[in-house]
Formats: C-alpha cells, structure tokens, sequence
C-alpha cells in the first residue's frame, strides 16, 4: 500500500504542469475530445510515444466548445 501512495505522489510531482495547465484549461471552458490517431499540433493532448520508433501521436484533445 505505501508503494502504491509513493508510485503515485511520483506520478503527481512529474506531471504537475500538466495537470495545472488541464486544471485552467477546464476553468476556461475547454473539455476532452476524442479525435482519433492523430500528430500533435501544439494544442493541449494527451501524448502518446511509441518507444520504439519514437513516434508520438494524440488521441485525445482538449477544445473549447466552439472548436468542435
């Protein structure tokens, strides 16, 4: 049980600025859509890489309501 509270306050420390930055996106209105396999634009997403090739995709993307 302690490993698990420690694995995930490391998680929580490594990600700090996205979760703040998903945190004020979603204050200003924005919310997840699903937009498939797709390159990452700059927008705020969810990255994926593939450690093999290094590749890094999205599938999930942070809009605001008038974007859809």
């Amino acid at each position: 049980m302690i490993g698990l509270v420690f694995v995930l306050g490391l998680f929580a420390v490594d990600n700090a600025e996205f979760f703040e930055t998903v945190e004020k996106n979603i204050e200003d209105g924005m919310t997840w859509h699903y937009v498939g396999k797709q390159l990452p634009d700059g927008h705020p997403a969810i990255t994926v890489k593939n450690e093999t090739t290094g590749e890094e995709f999205i599938y999930w993307k942070m809009k605001n309501p008038v974007d859809k």
